[in-house]
């Protein structure tokens, strides 16, 4: 895109573009003016074409319909013989063949129709009614042909498939004129593509012819422009590298006398009075940079050892300043360190007494819960006999239970017997009184043995009930005790890890408390040596900053000597820089 951005702000591509629409303009107005024109005439001679080949269909009506007048032919004789010569015979599918001998394009054919919309004659639709009829647009082609044809001729457009291909809709054309004898509708259509078709030959001999004038145009505008802008392009080129500073380019060879050629001239005449220029500069600036250059080493040189010493000096003072400091403050940070590492030695003892304390009173509590899961066992164990014992109870109550249902039975039955003893006794008069008395007896002794029985059944029914209630107590309290065994299981094995870890904790801080000790020796023997070190360094940076003092003071009268060396050998460089930036 940068290289077609730069051609077209050439003079060459200028000149070519302006040509080029020169040309191109009136060519196109002329084709389309052209086509334009070709396309209407053709149309116009397509509709003619049309008309005559009605009129002609209807002049033939006219001359059979003179011979069904005269008895030559039938009515019936005279409209086949017409169907036939604007189309053809009749086919056995229904069908006529489009008569190639009436020139209507490609695609044109005439057919008849009645005012009611019948295809009277027609290639393909022959019989069938086509009033409804409409093309894409929704216009309706076989009213308007019979409205065009009622109102003296005239011509329709409408779109219609063509009749190779149902499939492709095309712009068609039709005439249609009243017949006079029979009442038919003679119609003449085509497709305006047929109408069109010398005008698209002729729209490509214009589009040919037009190109190849366009090409030669361009070649020619070509070579003008070329002719215009090469010597403008050396000129612009010659500039260019005298401006780079290259004056040992040969002169420019221009021979034309116009304006580029003066322009050509003019240059090389610069070129000339430009060099003579930058040889005379070139030898003062070469002789002032050679002494510059001399003075300007010599005094960089002075100045750069005194800024050397001068630096160094301060920043020894600095360090050596730096350095009493921080011995100082590290003296005073070691004295209170040794007092908290004294300190936390004598934590750590204090700590390490506990903590055998603390492992002591586990070891206690361990042995405890050994104790405690002992007892534990023991009362599961009493529990749980008990309650076999109670349900063993339970089962017996049951056994009891069971025999004083039987005794009630016998007591029952011993009731009944006496009761029919008395009756019998009853009946038996005087004879049967003693077997009455201890018919009664028996009676008696039977109702008190039921009473008994009850009161037996109500208390074994409760000590039924009591058992079954506490057995039930009993079996929950042996699960709390269960419950509680495994609590007191889990609390000794907490206890054993407790004291694992409160004895590696008394390992390790009696192995704390022993470093701490050598730590606390080290510590004051450290702090011995650091006050020392802060003693020597506050007398080192004493004599530094005296040392720097003079130093600076060398420093300073050498800058302005280095200062003023170097602004004449700046001045120096700058003019043999010019110079250098010309190639001579």
């Amino acid at each position: 895109m940068k290289n077609l951005k730069i051609n077209f702000n050439s003079i060459k591509s200028k000149l070519i573009l302006v040509s080029v629409m020169l040309l191109l303009t009136p060519l196109a107005v002329l084709g389309i003016f052209s086509y334009q024109k070709s396309e209407n005439s053709l149309n116009d001679l397509g509709a003619t074409n049309l008309k005559n080949s009605v009129e002609m269909t209807i002049g033939m009506i006219e001359a059979l319909n003179a011979e069904v007048e005269m008895g030559k032919l039938s009515l019936d004789e005279a409209q086949e013989r017409v169907k036939i010569l604007v189309l053809g015979e009749k086919q056995a599918d229904g069908t006529r063949p489009i008569n190639t001998n009436i020139d209507l394009g490609e695609n044109g054919y005439i057919f008849i129709l009645d005012d009611e919309g019948n295809q009277i004659a027609h290639p393909k639709l022959e019989g069938q009614n086509s009033w409804d009829s409409e093309d894409p647009n929704g216009i309706k082609s076989t009213q308007e042909i019979i409205k065009q044809a009622q109102n003296g001729g005239g011509l329709t457009y409408f779109d219609w498939p063509l009749p190779g291909n149902e499939n492709q809709i095309k712009p068609k054309v039709s005439y249609s004129q009243k017949d006079s004898n029979w009442g038919w509708t003679v119609v003449a259509g085509t497709y305006m593509m047929d109408f069109n078709k010398p005008a698209n030959d002729l729209l490509k001999v214009i589009l040919i012819v037009e190109g190849i004038a366009l090409l030669v145009g361009i070649i020619v505008v070509w070579l003008f422009a070329n002719n215009i802008s090469k010597p403008i392009k050396k000129v612009s080129e010659h500039m260019m590298v005298l401006s780079s500073g290259d004056l040992t380019q040969e002169e420019l060879q221009i021979k034309t006398k116009d304006e580029i050629g003066q322009l050509g001239n003019a240059t090389n005449q610069l070129q000339s009075s430009l060099k003579k220029v930058m040889e005379n500069v070139s030898k003062s600036s070469e002789t002032l940079t050679s002494h510059s250059e001399e003075l300007t080493q010599s005094a960089n040189e002075v100045k750069a050892g005194s800024e050397q010493v001068a630096v160094t000096m301060q920043e020894l003072a600095s360090g050596t300043e730096t350095q009493a400091n921080s011995a100082s403050d590290l003296a005073s940070s070691m004295s209170t360190f040794a007092i908290k590492v004294q300190e936390a030695n004598e934590n750590g003892s204090r700590v390490e007494d506990s903590s055998k304390e603390v492992l002591t009173m586990t070891n206690e509590g361990s042995q405890l819960m050994k104790e405690s899961t002992l007892q534990m066992n023991k009362i599961d164990q009493i529990v749980q006999d008990a309650v076999h014992k109670v349900q063993g109870l339970d089962k017996q109550s049951q056994q009891i239970s069971n025999l004083v249902t039987v005794i009630k039975d016998v007591a029952e039955q011993t009731n009944l017997l006496a009761l029919n003893a008395a009756i019998e006794a009853a009946r038996a008069g005087e004879h049967g009184k003693g077997f009455a008395v201890v018919a009664d007896e028996v009676r008696k002794l039977a109702e008190q043995v039921s009473v008994s029985v009850t009161d037996i059944t109500d208390i074994v029914t409760n000590i039924q009930n009591e058992s079954s209630v506490v057995a039930e107590s009993l079996q929950n309290g042996y699960q709390e005790v269960k419950q509680g065994t495994s609590k007191i299981d889990s609390t000794g094995r907490t206890f054993n890890m407790i004291s694992e870890s409160v004895t590696e904790m008394a390992n390790n801080i009696t192995k704390i408390t022993e470093n701490l000790s050598d730590i606390e020796a080290s510590t004051q023997e450290m702090h011995s040596s650091i006050e020392e070190i802060a003693s020597i360094s506050e007398e080192s940076a004493a004599g530094v900053e005296q040392t720097s003092a003079s130093s600076q003071q060398t420093s300073s009268i050498m800058i302005e000597v280095a200062e003023s060396s170097e602004q004449l050998s700046k001045l120096a460089e700058e003019l043999n820089e010019l110079v250098r930036h010309f190639k001579l």
